[in-house]
């Protein structure tokens, strides 16, 4: 879930206040307050989508419907889902008539699922994360303006002067860059005096580069880097991360579950709960079959509640999620649902011979043109294997590029071999997904 923000991002100050002030009331709402908050919201969507879109013209008239039958937020069960196939075929015509007029953010998925998939965000989808992460911090301690740091590889990769750094300062935003890509002894102590002298008060990261970095800063003893609380987001953090983590930097993790297509936010409060922000999209469960969907496990369907330059509605996220057997509430008093667990969202480890944990691999495809499909098999201890599956875009210049950008994550240690496959030929796990990537322990 992207917070690359940039200070372009904040030139909107009243729609961001506007916001801010809507979503610090919504968690205190009554639940019939705030499903009737989400229901408006909903409606502006739909009709959004009636009058402007060309793809959900077509789907309201072979239904026969219209926004106004819509009286609640069940009532959605009447629409299809939208699987991202569809999002790839009909990308253009998913797009609002005005759509060139809001400002448009060109964006790709990492290609969890092994596929990239395009899209577009408008203004008001920034504004929207932004104030979903400045509501979600606050409820650890955070203000507007306090330090932070973020563990990741985004910022480093797309610029060739950073591949090499270990950290980055923006001083505008008060947040200071660590390099995931080189977490190794070096790199860690680079890091560790960085954290030192800057003093950021949380940190944020993919729970398994936060796991590998506190084990890191482990084995080195280097025990006083401490913060206020630790953002995980990306992938699963699993009991072992979490128990780590918070050793390492005596801080409690507060998790996070969401996508780069911004339809549904999950996030952690104090008490522990997994709350759904039903302010920020509409996370429908479609139950699994069997004695799994009795459980309370389903498949994940997403709808923007703020994009309307395309919005999305009854997107299949390609995540399972965990529901109560009833519904309950949190004991920290907001109102919105809450989840049992998240399943499903955990990446394999590149481990290279000099000792670097790489994690971030699979934001790589977003930097190229031409990727239809994308597998990283660490084939031996010093070689990595990138499967492509080209499209038509596909050319000399993106197998440079995704070379390029492959060695740059992963080090000078590693031996990267590029090979062109069909679909087909991308190795699936027993549950049938396309992991991206298959560590060496696999």
């Amino acid at each position: 879930m992207s917070i690359d923000f940039r200070v372009r991002d904040f030139l909107f100050p009243r729609a961001i206040w506007r916001l801010h002030r809507e979503f610090e009331r919504n968690q205190w709402l009554p639940p019939d307050q705030l499903e009737e908050y989400q229901l408006s919201r909903l409606r502006r969507i739909l009709s959004r989508a009636y009058e402007s879109v060309p793809y959900y013209r077509e789907v309201f008239k072979a239904k026969r419907l219209h926004p106004a039958d819509v009286e609640s937020v069940a009532d959605l069960r009447v629409f299809p889902t939208l699987p991202k196939e569809t999002v790839r075929e009909n990308g253009a015509r998913l797009l609002a008539d005005d759509a060139q007029r809001r400002r448009l953010v060109s964006c790709s998925t990492s290609g969890s699922s092994g596929e990239p998939l395009h899209f577009y965000l408008d203004r008001n989808s920034q504004t929207l994360e932004f104030c979903y992460y400045w509501r979600y911090w606050s409820w650890s301690g955070y203000r507007l303006g306090m330090f932070t740091a973020e563990l990741g590889s985004h910022h480093f990769l797309v610029r060739d002067e950073m591949a090499n750094r270990a950290i980055h300062l923006q001083r505008p935003l008060r947040r200071l860059l660590l390099n995931s890509n080189l977490v190794s002894e070096a790199g860690c102590r680079e890091m560790a005096e960085a954290l030192r002298r800057h003093r950021p008060r949380f940190l944020k990261g993919v729970s398994s580069a936060l796991y590998f970095f506190a084990l890191e800063l482990k084995r080195l003893g280097i025990s006083d880097i401490h913060f206020d609380a630790v953002f995980s987001t990306g992938d699963l953090v699993t009991d072992l991360h979490r128990q780590l983590i918070e050793e390492v930097f005596s801080s409690q993790v507060r998790d996070s579950y969401g996508h780069m297509e911004r339809t549904v936010a999950v996030s952690q409060c104090p008490e522990g709960g997994y709350h759904i922000n039903s302010d920020y999209g509409v996370l429908e469960v479609e139950r699994c079959s069997g004695p799994h969907g009795e459980n309370g496990l389903g498949r994940v369907l997403g709808t923007s509640l703020h994009n309307l330059a395309m919005p999305l509605i009854r997107y299949e996220v390609g995540d399972t999620v965990e529901l109560f057997p009833d519904d309950r509430r949190c004991s920290c008093g907001r109102a919105f649902p809450l989840l049992k667990a998240i399943h499903g969202r955990e990446e394999d480890i590149v481990l290279t011979p000099d000792g670097r944990f790489i994690t971030a691999l699979f934001i790589v495809p977003k930097f190229v043109a031409g990727i239809r499909g994308i597998q990283f098999i660490q084939a031996e201890d010093d070689k990595l294997v990138a499967l492509v599956v080209p499209d038509a875009e596909w050319n000399q210049r993106s197998s440079e590029a995704l070379l390029e950008y492959t060695r740059r994550t992963v080090g000078p240690s590693m031996r990267v071999e590029l090979r062109q496959v069909g679909l087909r030929d991308l190795v699936r796990d027993a549950s049938g997904k396309v992991r991206t990537i298959i560590g060496r322990k696999s």
